[in-house]
């Protein structure tokens, strides 16, 4: 039973058009001796691993509820994700260690060849699957770091079953170059399939997997979790060179939705057919008819899902001037949500729901507008923090059983927010780059421009040991992205442990207790945690009152499952 410790399925390849040749001899390997591989076969193949694209849909929430394991959300549940408050366990088995993916993508890369049709019908496809075998490497590199790199199909008399682990710079490499292969078989954006992965796809992933490596070799250099002899720089060049790609085909490009600079960038995430849209590179449609929907909007249309917008999220908005609230005068304190939001950066009006924000709309007629947080909901419904999540949220949704709001896997400003952070990790970034990458995300909501100088000194920047520049775009990433599920990785790789391990507040608690009686039912004040400065404190009877137990020491990856060790002593 040794032998099946990492590749356990044996029978795994599941696709329709092939499952005749699966129910036959021999049980403890897959052949191809009735696989042709044409070009309808691996289009087939391909489709099942759209799954992995985390969308809207089923019992998903969509990637508003993934920032709750970061400092961008406050989960009512101090625990919600176990490596980043410290309390993760080594598991027994599982724990993500799951590699069956891996053995139907290698078996594809395997067998392709004998296809008898032109590589210009086949090539989309196999860039598809190079295309997810680095997108299933990337998932295990964040998680686990130093992996075993497997390149083929295994069986089970299989060698390489007890493979060593080999340091992530080489898994990095290994999938960039994956990434390289996929980026030369797959079609322009202009020619592919419409909802199928494109160049510029691949393109945009390999930006983000570089600068992930890049970003981690270089923060946690000197750490057991660093890498020897590493080059940071290198990983940096390759992040920049495949975001100005993107760049530079002039196709993208960040627009308000309707022309509209007040609401445009809310209504981006509102939309039910993005096909037009010139910032969306790849999204998923829903459509009632087919029986495919998401029920993304019952849960934050209604509530807040057990949890809300940070304290630490609101601040990091600038004021309209350009500058932070630890200078600008025109910041008008916080002891009300609706000043807060004023004369603010307008992605945070919306972000967070403010008074008169409608609700529900029906017939185009507003039949409910936001007027208190629910902080009187039950468990699984309240609001936390006084600051409730707006973006995401379309009050004209309509409900038939489930929602078609569509949903956005990969948008050009990605692509821009990349660009500019490899390009100032590397010492190189010019007002022009700044021009045509972060700036044009500013353009969308008439904010000042970003400069190389920065022009000002923020005395509560997050990374007051980095540049100003740095600290700027790493802010203008984490506003433009705000509760878009990015959060979590942006800590790791920063290894932003004193972001990570400060205590996680709310607004100003004050405010919601002179007006308790507008909530339905009426607002206990007392039966909400308030630290010793007034604030919401979610987590002010837990053990992370005074913020998270993360550990540095062994919290920035996921424990191997203790069987797979007992099983593979060399892992």
């Amino acid at each position: 039973m040794k032998k099946y410790s990492l590749f356990i399925v044996l029978l795994g390849l599941l696709i329709t058009s092939c499952e005749d040749f699966l129910d036959r001899d021999p049980l403890d390997k897959i052949t191809d001796q009735q696989m042709t591989f044409s070009a309808k076969e691996m289009e087939l193949y391909a489709n099942k691993y759209y799954g992995n694209f985390p969308v809207l849909g089923g019992a998903d929430y969509g990637p508003y509820e993934r920032d709750n394991a970061s400092d961008n959300l406050v989960s009512g549940s101090y625990i919600f994700d176990a490596q980043i408050s410290g309390t993760i366990t080594v598991p027994s088995s599982g724990g993500g260690w799951d590699w069956t993916m891996l053995r139907g993508l290698n078996f594809f890369i395997d067998n392709y060849h004998k296809s008898q049709d032109p590589i210009s019908e086949t090539a989309p496809y196999i860039g598809e699957i190079y295309f997810w075998r680095a997108w299933f490497y990337y998932d295990k590199l964040k998680q686990f770091g130093d992996l075993p790199w497997i390149g083929k199909a295994l069986y089970a008399d299989s060698e390489e079953l007890f493979d060593a682990r080999v340091s992530r710079t080489v898994i990095a490499d290994s999938i960039i170059a994956d990434l390289d292969k996929a980026i030369s078989l797959l079609p322009e954006k202009s020619v592919a399939t419409s909802g199928r992965i494109h160049k510029d796809v691949a393109l945009l992933f390999q930006s983000r997997v570089a600068l992930y490596e890049g970003t981690w070799e270089k923060y946690h250099n000197g750490t057991a979790f660093g890498v020897a002899n590493s080059d940071p720089d290198r990983f940096f060049r390759v992040a920049a060179n495949a975001a100005r790609a993107v760049i530079d085909k002039d196709v993208y490009a960040i627009e308000p939705v309707g022309g509209d600079k007040s609401k445009g960038y809310w209504s981006l995430f509102n939309q039910t057919d993005l096909s037009t849209n010139k910032e969306v590179l790849l999204w998923k449609k829903y459509d009632m008819g087919l029986g495919v929907y998401n029920n993304s909007q019952s849960i934050w249309g209604v509530s807040d899902n057990n949890t809300g917008v940070s304290k630490y999220m609101v601040e990091a908005y600038l004021c309209s001037d350009g500058k932070p609230i630890s200078i600008s005068p025109l910041y008008q304190g916080d002891d009300l949500v609706e000043k807060e939001v004023q004369d603010r950066d307008p992605r945070l009006r919306q972000t967070i729901y403010q008074k008169g924000d409608p609700r529900v709309i029906v017939n185009g007629q507003v039949s409910g507008s936001f007027t208190v947080p629910d902080m009187t909901y039950d468990s699984r419904l309240r609001n936390t923090t006084g600051y409730q999540l707006y973006k995401g949220c379309d009050p004209a949704a309509v409900h038939e059983g489930g929602y078609i709001t569509a949903s956005i896997i990969f948008r050009y400003a990605e692509v821009l927010c990349n660009y500019a952070e490899a390009k100032a990790e590397l010492g190189e970034c010019s007002q022009n780059d700044l021009d045509i990458s972060v700036n044009q995300l500013r353009d969308r909501v008439d904010m000042p421009h970003m400069t190389v100088n920065v022009g000002f000194v923020d005395p509560k920047w997050d990374f007051p040991e980095l540049s100003p520049l740095l600290n700027e775009i790493r802010r203008e990433r984490r506003v433009e992205f705000a509760c878009e599920g990015y959060r979590f990785d942006d800590l790791m790789r920063w290894a932003a442990a004193d972001l990570i391990k400060r205590p996680m507040l709310g607004a100003k608690m004050k405010q919601f207790a002179d007006i308790k009686d507008q909530f339905k039912p009426v607002l206990d004040p007392s039966a909400i945690p308030v630290n010793d400065a007034g604030y919401i404190a979610p987590h002010w009877n837990s053990p992370a009152k005074n913020g998270w137990q993360f550990d540095e020491k062994k919290n920035w990856l996921k424990p191997l499952p203790s069987n797979e060790l007992v099983l593979n002593s060399n892992l």
